[in-house]
């Protein structure tokens, strides 16, 4: 083990304290310190081990992917609700439950109404099969007197039926050769008497013995007719 050099500052001895100190032998001037002399401590283990973590720390820089970032973030949940991966008021990371289409919400309520509809159509078609037809049983026709140049003569035709609801189809002849389409008289329920109407319009001076008849062409074939005199002079 080899013995640390000499410092030259140590390199006198005070051999009498009691003399007196600006006694020139007992002065002695210090040369400036040689730079071997000066001796530099190697800092601590544990503050050196310290110091160099914490720099390497303070200073590293890395590369590649290095660490993922937080989860969670503001622009990570916008990102997984505009993909639908997440909804507003869900947690990050599970997926989005997608609701059904309105039609599909409602549409057990939709079945349940058409078979409602469905039931009251079909209700109505049996009571209106378990009724009877409508028969008519009988028709009269009235026409008024006249007047002398009239321009129009109304004839009044009744159809009597059964009570029974149903559809009477009928037509109006005429003496001069003419008849009207067919025509049609709904009858309602319990109603046993309809009326309908002829305007027979005339033109022109003469006498004219004119015949209107009404003819019933279902459920029941009928006829009746009224006949009356048309003159001007």
């Amino acid at each position: 083990m080899s013995t640390p050099p000499e410092d030259p500052r140590l390199r006198f001895v005070r051999t009498d304290p009691a003399s007196r100190s600006d006694d020139p032998d007992l002065t002695v001037t210090l040369p400036p310190a040689e730079p071997a002399a000066t001796l530099h401590l190697p800092p601590p283990s544990s503050a050196a081990g310290t110091g160099t973590e914490a720099g390497a720390a303070e200073g590293e820089t890395r590369f590649g992917p290095g660490v993922p970032g937080a989860s969670g973030t503001a622009d990570d949940r916008a990102t997984e609700i505009w993909r639908g991966t997440l909804t507003p008021d869900g947690p990050s990371g599970v997926p989005a439950r997608r609701r059904r289409p309105w039609w599909r919400r409602e549409l057990p309520s939709l079945l349940v109404v058409v078979a409602v509809v469905v039931a009251v159509v079909l209700g109505m078609r049996s009571c209106a099969a378990a009724r009877s037809p409508l028969h008519v049983v009988g028709a009269t026709v009235t026409a008024p007197e006249a007047g002398r140049c009239a321009r129009t003569v109304i004839v009044t035709g009744v159809l009597r039926t059964d009570g029974n609801p149903g559809t009477v189809d009928y037509r109006w002849k005429r003496s001069d050769g003419t008849a009207s389409a067919v025509l049609h008289q709904e009858v309602g329920e319990n109603v046993r008497s309809s009326e309908v109407v002829l305007r027979w319009s005339f033109d022109g001076h003469g006498t004219m013995k004119a015949t209107a008849t009404l003819e019933v062409l279902s459920p029941d074939p009928v006829t009746a007719s009224a006949a009356f005199t048309y003159a001007c002079s």
